[in-house]
Parts: C-alpha cells; structure tokens; sequence
C-alpha cells in the first residue's frame, strides 16, 4: 500500500526537480525526504531514480510513475471533496427567505427537527430565491407568493399585512384603512432590512421621501419620538405589542391587495420527504 503522502512527495519532487526544493517546498526534512523516495521504490520493485554522487533524477520509469501519481492524486482529491461536499451538504440546511423577520421562527423549527444539523439562513431578493432553490444553493426558500413550477413543493406558511404606522394627530389617524396612492408623497420613515417590503414600498410610493434607518435601535428611537409615518406588519405588532413607539401610533391597514401577503416555504420536491415535518 502506498502512503499518499510519499506519492505527494514523489509528485513534487518530479516538478521541483531537487530533494531540497521538494523538502522545503513540503516543510519536511531531507534525509525523510530521500528515505521516502527509498521505500517507494521498494514498493514499486523496480528503480525509478537516476543517483550520482551530489544529485538524484527521475530516470524514464520514474517519469512514467510520477505522471499516473499525478491522476492518483488528483482522483484522490476529488474523491475527498466529493465525499466532503456530500457531507457537508447533508448536515447544512441552507434557508433562503425574502423577509428577515420569519427566519428566527423557520430556525428553531429546523433546529428541533434536525438537532444535529448546521442550519445557515440569508435574506435575499425573489428572484435570487427562485434561481437559488432550483439550483440547489438553498434547499428551502421562504416566497410572499406560490411558485407555479413542476419541480417545488410549496406549502403556506403564514400570512402577513403591511400597516401605515401613524401618529394619532396624522390626518389620516381615524382611517379604517389606505390605499398607498393616498399616501403616496408624503416623507416616510422606513427600515432597510425588512427584505422585500422595502422595495415594495420604495415601487409603489415613487413620489415619497424615504429616511431609511439601518439600525433598529435608532430606527424605533426615531418612531417613538418623531411624527414621521412608517409602516408595520401585524407580525411586528404582535411581536412588540408593549412597544412605546406602536403603542404611541395608529395601524392603518394597507388595502391594495399586494400588501398583504401570503408566505409559502418552498423545497424542490425531491427534497419533500427531506423536509416533512415543515413542508
């Protein structure tokens, strides 16, 4: 049996050329270098070294061997990497989702499902989800829609409306509901990573100013002390129903239809089984 470490060495060696390029270039000494050149000659049975007094090179058999090492070794590394990528991927659940704030939810029920599992989860935009899901970089996608395609499996996984978050002196304040074309122009207060409610509004508001907040802590800051509208979720209200800046504000409903959503989780349906406990 050959050590795949001495084939390493062996295959350098035919590359550098020298014993103490090789054994620098591998961080090993010499005199192990040369007694591993030895013993895989002995393995081989036949000679594969020209040696004179002060230097050693690969005779024609030598050369011969060191190229089919060099496909051994490169076989061999794929073979790692395949079984490694194999691995990898079926311990890492990859979770992609158009809206950040059912990823923490989505988790912990993939965390008790597969306790064992690494679970790895980024907000993206749709398309990217759809690319994503179809090419395997995720194996499940949180979509505001059903995606009509043989391939996925999808079942709904909650429901969500956008609100009108506006201070009870707003003009607006006693409204049932709005339409955003009403609102539309007015300066908004908004917050970046809500995924894809962010460029819904930003679309459907283009005559309004949006002071958009990166930080929450400054974000809610600016929501409590501030007459600004912005907008919220029932999820956030439910989430955060003691919060002084929602209980110091009015929810107006959003009624253009596209503003209140319907959440899918989504898997390729050869993952079906895979996921049965969520899907």
């Amino acid at each position: 049996m050959i050590d795949y470490h001495i084939l390493q060495q062996f295959v350098t060696f035919s590359q550098t050329g020298t014993l103490r390029e090789t054994a620098e270039k591998l961080h090993i000494s010499q005199p192990t270098l040369t007694r591993n050149m030895q013993k895989l000659e002995e393995i081989f049975e036949v000679s594969l070294f020209v040696r004179t007094k002060n230097s050693i090179s690969l005779n024609e058999t030598g050369r011969i061997a060191a190229e089919d090492a060099q496909i051994l070794l490169k076989q061999t590394e794929n073979m790692l990497r395949h079984a490694r990528d194999f691995d990898r991927t079926n311990r890492t659940i990859m979770l992609g989702s158009c809206t950040p704030v059912h990823v923490p939810d989505i988790t912990r029920r993939l965390a008790t499902l597969y306790p064992k599992a690494t679970i790895s989860s980024e907000t993206k935009g749709v398309s990217q989800l759809l690319d994503g899901i179809k090419d395997e970089t995720y194996h499940l996608v949180l979509l505001p829609f059903c995606p009509d395609d043989h391939e996925l499996h999808s079942k709904k996984w909650c429901e969500e409306h956008l609100s009108f978050l506006l201070s009870k002196r707003h003009r607006f304040a006693r409204r049932k509901s709005l339409s955003v074309s009403e609102m539309n122009g007015e300066n908004m207060l908004l917050f970046q990573d809500i995924g894809f409610w962010h460029d819904l509004v930003m679309e459907k508001m283009p005559d309004s100013r949006f002071l958009v907040q990166t930080e929450r802590y400054t974000f809610l800051e600016l929501l409590e002390n501030s007459i600004m509208p912005s907008f919220a979720t029932d999820f956030f209200q439910n989430a955060f129903p003691d919060s002084q800046p929602v209980v110091a504000r009015v929810a107006v409903p959003i009624r253009d239809p596209e503003f209140n959503v319907t959440f899918y989780l989504v898997c390729r349906k050869a993952q079906k089984e895979r996921f049965i406990g969520l899907v």
